[in-house]
């Protein structure tokens, strides 16, 4: 191994998991920790790793609380990225194993944090994770682990992305986020148990916004978000668009798998619109999005193309678009291309195919 492969340390069996097990399974059904079907290590294989590596990826490698303290991480004083993905890792974990003073990106994906006590009395106390670490990462991952509050954090000052996603959270709750208000520009709480966007407000730096598959009925309290260039909201509950209006620099909005009846209320700036399975009937008000290179309505109610080049033809910019699944599809299975290619010449892709391919 040269003197260069061992700055970062990547250790793990030869199949690595991409996604949890239990990500194919409902959040409320999780079981709080799951059997190890085998021992933990106890040993040191990091011993051959020099003082200055600068990266740690600890991945699938069955560690639990027990088995940090002999790693000696400490002694890693260049580390900036730690990676104990996929792991056993309980809460609270051993304070002497996360200082590390120049740790910029912390990854504790797929473990088995959660609060120490129980969940009513928590709430107010400083989090378990405030209190270990006192390393000062940018990108924190706390994704797929029994968190039931999102965590408050206050010795965390540079926090830039924070990622919450698959835990048990069932509200933002005021304050939470105060924390990380003046630095944080990506949040993720994707895969929860919440019903209303709220206590948010105070996050007037995020340019990313990720809220997919939760329980939100509405989209509200987002006049704050003047930076925000990523939305999602896919896989909740919203049946209405609206509450984007002050979102000038809005980018990219994913709003599939909800239960929309009608395009509205669209800003000026989107490059990228999905609002593929709900419950669409026509394609409108979208005429005036001039940037819009991704048009993604399939599996909706769209009866007919006959307006299409009239909301879509003139958007120079617009190389993709999405309507399979629709009635004006499934009803004109032979004439549906060419009617699309007709109405807006300009596009790339229609559905999965690219146009230069089918021609």
């Amino acid at each position: 191994m040269t003197q260069e492969e061992k700055k970062t340390a990547r250790v793990g069996p030869p199949q690595i998991l991409t996604e949890p097990v239990h990500a194919l399974s409902d959040s409320e059904s999780e079981p709080e920790d799951a059997p190890s079907g085998e021992q933990a290590p106890t040993d040191n294989f990091l011993a051959d790793y020099p003082d200055d590596t600068e990266e740690l990826h600890l991945q699938h490698l069955r560690l639990t609380n027990e088995s940090l303290p002999p790693l000696d991480l400490p002694r890693f004083t260049e580390l900036t990225r730690l990676c104990l993905r996929q792991n056993e890792l309980s809460s609270p974990l051993p304070k002497e194993c996360l200082k590390l003073g120049k740790l910029d990106e912390l990854d504790l994906y797929d473990n088995r944090l959660g609060p120490v006590v129980e969940d009513e009395e928590v709430k107010g106390m400083p989090s378990m994770t405030d209190r270990l670490f006192q390393a000062n990462p940018s990108s924190l991952d706390l994704s797929f682990n029994n968190i039931r509050h999102i965590p408050n954090l206050p010795s965390l000052t540079k926090v830039k992305v924070l990622y919450l996603i698959q835990n048990k959270i069932k509200a933002i709750e005021p304050g939470v986020l105060d924390w990380c208000k003046d630095t944080i520009t990506s949040l993720e709480l994707g895969g929860n148990r919440i019903r209303t966007i709220e206590n948010i407000e105070v996050l007037t730096l995020l340019d990313e916004l990720w809220l997919g598959k939760n329980k939100i009925r509405r989209l509200e309290n987002l006049n704050a978000f003047a930076n925000l260039k990523i939305l999602s909201i896919q896989s909740n509950r919203i049946t209405k668009m609206e509450g984007l209006e002050e979102l000038k620099n809005l980018e990219e909005l994913y709003l599939s798998h909800n239960g929309l009846t009608k395009i509205e209320g669209l800003e000026n700036n989107l490059r990228t619109l999905d609002i593929g399975n709900n419950e669409i009937t026509a394609i409108e008000n979208v005429s005036h999005l001039k940037d819009l290179e991704e048009f993604w309505a399939s599996y909706n109610k769209i009866e007919s193309l006959a307006n299409l080049h009239e909301e879509l033809g003139g958007l120079p910019n617009l190389e993709t678009v999405y309507l399979e699944g629709n009635p004006c599809q499934r009803n004109d299975m032979a004439g549906y291309r060419r009617k699309v290619m007709l109405a807006l010449p300009q596009v790339q892709q229609i559905d999965a195919t690219r146009e230069c391919e089918s021609r």
